[in-house]
């Protein structure tokens, strides 16, 4: 009798390991997928910015090269014409306007003035934006020294939307409360929730 007894209860001791190896196993997998998805997540964070800085560098490149509108005699012009001396002063909703094609600069087409390349440069620019970026954008803003206003110098903005890092704060079968960036153009009452910014200031 006793011996019947204790095999019973060392079926049942050996029962309660196995599930409690299970559950510990459980919660590791459950931790290893966690890491797994959080890596991910940064790698893509990580390579939408690489992509934006190289968004960055190709305005800057176009900028540097053709620079002769960017002087003080212009800047009147440049302020009534901005396309043409690479100024888009605009916040994210504004910013997906794409400028027209001044239609020069290609095969069987005339040569461009500076201010035509400026205004090609921002299209091609603007439209590498929407292709390699989700929901790219792309702002350029003249540079205030006090009262004045630099001729040649300019805020580049590149705009993406990203996805939320942090989601575990979430109600049910609501959505993500996405993040503000300061970084980005406009006031907190008028930025987009969710759209992230890449600010550079150059001085060709």
């Amino acid at each position: 009798m006793n011996g019947s007894m204790t095999q019973v209860s060392q079926r049942g001791a050996t029962l309660i390991e196995v599930l409690i190896t299970m559950l510990v196993v459980a919660v590791g997998l459950l931790g290893a997928a966690g890491l797994q998805l959080a890596s991910t997540r940064y790698q893509q964070t990580s390579a939408m910015r690489s992509q934006a800085l190289l968004q960055a560098e190709f305005i800057i490149e176009k900028i540097r090269v053709n620079s002769v509108n960017l002087t003080n005699a212009n800047l009147p012009i440049a302020q009534a014409n901005p396309l043409t001396a690479y100024l888009a002063a605009d916040e994210y909703p504004a910013a997906a306007a794409v400028p027209p094609d001044p239609a020069c600069g290609l095969a069987a087409q005339p040569a461009c003035t500076a201010a035509q390349a400026a205004q090609r440069d921002l299209r091609d620019w603007k439209l590498s934006l929407a292709r390699d970026l989700p929901g790219g954008r792309g702002s350029i803003f003249p540079v205030a020294a006090g009262a004045a206003t630099e001729a040649n110098a300019r805020r580049i903005v590149v705009m993406w939307r990203e996805k939320e890092e942090a989601a575990t704060d979430n109600l049910a079968n609501q959505d993500a409360v996405e993040a503000d960036d300061p970084s980005c153009p406009g006031t907190a009452a008028t930025r987009v929730p969710g759209v992230r910014c890449l600010n550079v200031w150059i001085t060709p």
